[in-house]
């Protein structure tokens, strides 16, 4: 008797469900998620409008980059400095580099008269980019030097940015915006192979950092 009653509570209990209600309720059984009153975080959407964040940034971040390098050619054009000093744009920077033989004589760090009418030339539009911090790299090529006053390349591309660095400061450049360092060969640009290549390693860059890069 009390094995009929059940099974006519059990065909009650189903006819009074749709087949949509027992599908529901199939696929929530079979869904350990549900089961257990997990909740499931769609990630796709949430990187997906962080890379939109982004992509609308980087035109802007371009843009300045590309207008500043644009600034420089057309200034160091105009003073027929465009074969001498190059300027390149890379990872938030406008990299302007100068040879060692426009600003110094071989193996010393006073700058020559024609290395100061250079950097006034560049002083305007560093003046003008006055928002962006200023790196006053120092580079040698891969030649050992061991004097009294440079007992490596160290000493002596680290005296070169300082004194970059104290000139600009004379013509103006606020000294919060500017830091010096020496990288001696250590950031080549060409191979030391040859003659040509480390003339090319031999240098002074001045690098503005853009959007608070450093």
């Amino acid at each position: 008797m009390t094995l009929m009653l059940s099974l006519f509570v059990l065909l009650l209990a189903y006819s009074t469900y749709s087949d949509e209600d027992y599908q529901t309720l199939t696929r929530t059984l079979s869904n350990p998620v549900a089961v257990r009153g997990e909740v499931t975080v769609p990630v796709e959407p949430v990187l997906q409008l962080k890379e939109q964040e982004a992509a609308i940034d980087k035109p802007a971040e371009i843009e300045a980059e590309q207008q500043l390098e644009e600034q420089f050619r057309s200034a160091l054009k105009s003073q027929g400095l465009a074969d001498s000093i190059e300027v390149t744009v890379s990872a938030n920077q406008v990299n302007i580099q100068i040879r060692e033989s426009i600003l110094f004589e071989l193996g010393r760090a006073e700058l020559t008269e024609e290395g100061q009418g250079v950097l006034v030339k560049l002083v305007p539009l560093l003046a003008n980019a006055s928002e962006h911090t200023l790196s006053i790299e120092g580079h040698t090529d891969s030649s050992p030097i061991a004097t009294p006053q440079f007992p490596s390349n160290w000493e002596l591309s680290a005296q070169r940015a300082t004194g970059v660095l104290r000139f600009l400061l004379s013509q103006g450049i606020a000294s919060e915006r500017m830091r010096a360092v020496g990288y001696a060969d250590t950031q080549p640009l060409a191979d030391n192979d040859t003659d040509e290549g480390r003339a090319r390693n031999r240098r002074v860059s001045l690098v503005l950092h853009l959007s608070g890069s450093d």
